[in-house]
């Protein structure tokens, strides 16, 4: 077989470079040097040196009509590492890849056998195994009885850029935590399931996976502990899907997976099932194990939704109906759960309006002394005077209180409405103990709620006994918990008194009721109710009040109800009772009322 070299291709009825004998694509009157009128030893010197420019810029090979290599330049040999001996001969496939698939071939060879300039990229693999890239053209070459005789292909490698750009792809589209993919891919992903879908009507589902209290670990170990968690997280899951589904990490604690072929509720709650078995065993991490628990939200293609967003929306509403109703299951979307979502988003709406517009009340439940005659004290209670509902109690609009912002905003409305109240009662003369408050931890993310009581005791506005800040255990976790313990001790050795409400129902510990200033205990309704009936609820009801006396803390009994639960509660010695026995919560006219009552 003749080789075929780049400086001296061989062409009949030529004596340089292709088409130099018959220039058929320049127009007469267009200046070109393949049509100077130069002797033929100029001519072999100006097409040496096109050639060589050539071979210097460009990767160049030649094949016959059937793809075999007849010909190669030595960049062609620098960058696939074979020999020009090692490639005459070989069919062009010995480059092959692996990464264009055949519709990507036939397309190239249709074109080019029909005598189309073929121009695109092409992923080839060295000899040594590693891959390259390459900017191609390929350009037939017809003979004189107008048949394709060769290709020359002519190529510029662009392996770096290639490298480059899939850097900037795997960045876009990937989770540096977990490896995993992200978001974006996530989305586009669920687009192709859905185009998929369409075409040949398959189902899928779409599972979002959160994380049970994750934050108190990024609060009690810190972030890299919580990396940890996040980066062995990923790997149970993805170990635990099946072949061909997918997973992503979307957002902080949230995963995302994508099951394929599962239209069918029972099986996709299985599924997800088993992801929750996989996360469960113990993680180790800074040095301790912690058990990891999650929530998943479960939407199926086409039942749920018809478009990726969609899909999402629902799967998430479904998992926030797991959040709210245990956590650590799994859920299908339906669509109870959306009608439930937007009656949320209707309250959180029209109670951010109430903030404006003068909607919100102030209640008052009294509290009496179990034993003696003194003055009443007074829990200051949230009400809302709804333009279409009536006056409605916080339980209500208890979703609202959820977003932080809103709580805030709305005890520092309870705070300066019982300053107010109390320098008016104080003033008229009014007899009365204390007003209790409710704060919870939204009021100690900064110093504000503490600056304004302890501003209004030392202005004079009101007395340091005049108020009591009511706490909760929620007020006791997570990151804020310092910031929280050091708000209630300036409250404390401002003279403030302070109690710890709802004691007993739940992660509160005796640790909390020993190092944390409060003045009283307030036990639980949930344990008043049964005092009667259950002797094991009277056991704790009698041991809370030893034990806070025995720490020198007052105890009060909420939701007291009837004389019996009041007769135990003082035969106890329980200090105070509230609740329907004594009065519901009234506004600030019929409390005074109440209270004169009671003075007659």
């Amino acid at each position: 077989m003749r080789e075929y070299s780049i400086s001296h291709f061989d062409f009949p009825g030529s004596d340089g470079l292709p088409g130099e004998a018959a220039p058929k694509n320049v127009s007469d009157g267009a200046a070109s040097p393949l049509r100077d009128p130069d002797t033929p030893s100029q001519v072999g010197m100006r097409s040496r040196f096109y050639q060589h420019a050539l071979d210097e810029a460009a990767v160049v090979a030649v094949t016959d009509r059937k793809g075999t290599i007849v010909s190669v330049n030595r960049k062609f040999c620098d960058l696939s590492g074979y020999s020009r001996d090692e490639l005459i001969g070989q069919n062009h496939r010995v480059l092959k890849s692996g990464r264009h698939d055949r519709a990507f071939f036939h397309q190239l060879y249709h074109t080019i056998s029909q005598g189309g300039i073929w121009h695109g990229e092409i992923c080839n693999r060295a000899k040594n195994g590693g891959l390259y890239w390459v900017d191609t053209t390929i350009v037939p070459y017809r003979g004189a009885d107008g048949e394709i005789e060769r290709y020359i292909a002519i190529r510029f490698d662009i392996t770096r850029q290639k490298m480059a750009e899939d850097r900037l792809w795997h960045l876009a589209n990937f989770d540096p935590l977990t490896g995993l993919p992200n978001r974006l891919w996530f989305m586009n992903e669920i687009k192709d399931c859905i185009h998929q879908g369409l075409e040949r009507i398959a189902p899928f589902a779409i599972a979002m996976l959160d994380l049970d209290n994750f934050k108190d670990i990024n609060d009690s170990l810190g972030h890299a502990a919580g990396d940890s968690v996040l980066r062995a997280v990923g790997d149970r899951c993805r170990a635990a899907i099946r072949n061909g589904d997918c997973i992503a990490r979307i957002g902080g604690d949230e995963f995302a997976i994508i099951m394929h072929d599962c239209g069918d509720p029972k099986m996709a709650m299985e599924r997800a099932d088993t992801l929750l078995r996989a996360i469960t065993p113990p993680v180790h991490v800074k040095g301790s194990d912690r058990t990891i628990c999650a929530s998943i939200g479960i939407a199926i293609f086409p039942r749920d939704g018809w478009d990726q967003n969609e899909l999402l929306k629902c799967a998430d509403i479904a998992l926030y109906s797991v959040k709210s109703n245990g956590r650590a299951r799994s859920a299908l979307f339906d669509s109870e759960m959306r009608q439930a979502v937007l009656q949320r988003a209707r309250i959180r709406a029209d109670f951010e309006t109430a903030l404006h517009t003068g909607q919100l009340r102030v209640f008052y439940q009294p509290i009496i002394e179990s034993e003696g005659r003194s003055p009443i004290a007074m829990e200051a209670l949230l009400r809302w005077q709804h333009p279409r509902d009536g006056l409605i109690s916080a339980a209500a609009f208890a979703d609202a209180l959820i977003e932080e912002s809103l709580a805030a905003r709305a005890d520092m409305f309870v705070l300066r409405t019982v300053i107010r109240q109390i320098r008016a009662w104080r003033d008229a003369a009014v007899p009365f103990r204390s007003i209790s408050i409710n704060a919870t931890i939204a009021d100690f993310r900064s110093s504000d709620y503490v600056d304004l009581i302890i501003e209004a005791v030392e202005s004079g506005m009101i007395d340091r006994r005049d108020i009591c800040v009511e706490i909760n255990e929620d007020t006791l976790l997570g990151s804020q918990q310092n910031e929280a313990i050091l708000q209630i001790s300036r409250l404390h050795d401002a003279g403030v008194g302070t109690a710890f409400d709802d004691f007993g129902t739940g992660f509160a510990s005796l640790r909390h009721l020993r190092d944390i200033p409060v003045d009283t205990v307030k036990i639980d309704k949930s344990f008043i109710d049964s005092v009667e009936t259950k002797p094991s609820d009277c056991a704790i009801v009698t041991s809370v009040i030893e034990l806070a006396h025995r720490l020198g803390k007052k105890v009060t009994a909420e939701g007291v109800e009837t004389l019996a639960q009041a007769d135990i509660l003082q035969r106890l010695h329980c200090d105070s009772i509230q609740g329907y026995l004594v009065a519901p919560a009234m506004d600030n006219t019929m409390i005074e009322r109440f209270i004169g009552d009671i003075e007659v």
